[in-house]
């Protein structure tokens, strides 16, 4: 029994004086990327969040305008050396869809207009007056041809009317006898010759109608090059009031 104890007090002690002797490591663990991952997208989601709450609303000026009407010169949808098939639909839709959202986004700038040069009647000259009776004149006479000319043919390709028919019905009897009649409608082109001509008509004339198109533009852009040279001669440079 002696014997006995006398060991078991020499190992607990070997062990008290490994204990003693071992030091903490300083090796820190890292996370697993996956939460690695999940943290770095949080913070840049915040960080994100947090830039858009702090930014302030500044509406466009007019040389602002003006470069983004030049960008969207260059985002006119080409055409091929061999003109558009009318007989490949899809081709002629996806150009009228390209031609279409190009003209909606012409639209929204000159709606920029009015707020990039308002400024309260008063303070007005009457140079300034007719500068900006010039100016809206154009804006409008642009406008105008656009909607005339392009988007009639894009609207006859893009949206054709359309009836509703019924494809298919369903007769049923439950178990006392009733009958139950299910329609199955469809959309069925009211006129398919019309819509092959209108696909004929812009595929004919697809290099006129982007020609005016740009046109417009370069007009409008000379409009408001103008209107600023004008401006400044009269004293008044882009805080004069815009009436559009």
């Amino acid at each position: 029994m002696a014997t006995a104890t006398t060991t078991e007090s020499s190992s607990s002690k070997k062990r008290k004086a490994q204990n003693g002797n071992t030091k903490p490591s300083s090796k820190k663990t890292s996370p697993p990327s996956s939460l690695l991952s999940t943290s770095t997208s949080s913070t840049a989601v915040a960080a994100a969040t947090t830039a858009d709450s702090n930014s302030e609303f500044k509406p466009y000026t007019l040389p602002q305008i003006r470069t983004n009407i030049q960008s969207l010169e260059t985002k006119v949808p080409s055409v091929p050396p061999l003109g558009i098939d009318p007989a490949d639909r899809d081709a002629v839709r996806s150009w009228a869809s390209e031609m279409q959202a190009i003209i909606e986004e012409f639209n929204l700038l000159l709606c920029c207009v009015s707020s990039a040069t308002y400024r309260w009647g008063t303070d007005r000259s009457g140079a300034a007056d007719q500068h900006l009776g010039l100016l809206s004149s154009e804006l409008g006479n642009a406008q105008d041809q656009i909607s005339t000319s392009i988007t009639p043919r894009l609207s006859n390709v893009l949206a054709p009317v359309v009836d509703l028919v019924t494809n298919e019905s369903h007769t049923t009897k439950d178990e006392n006898g009733v009958e139950k009649k299910v329609n199955f409608f469809t959309q069925v082109e009211n006129d398919p010759k019309f819509i092959r001509l209108c696909s004929e008509i812009l595929s004919r004339n697809a290099v006129m109608l982007r020609r005016v198109l740009l046109t417009n533009f370069h007009k409008v852009g000379r409009c408001i090059d103008d209107y600023l040279k004008a401006t400044k001669k009269d004293g008044q440079g882009q805080r004069n009031a815009f009436a559009y």
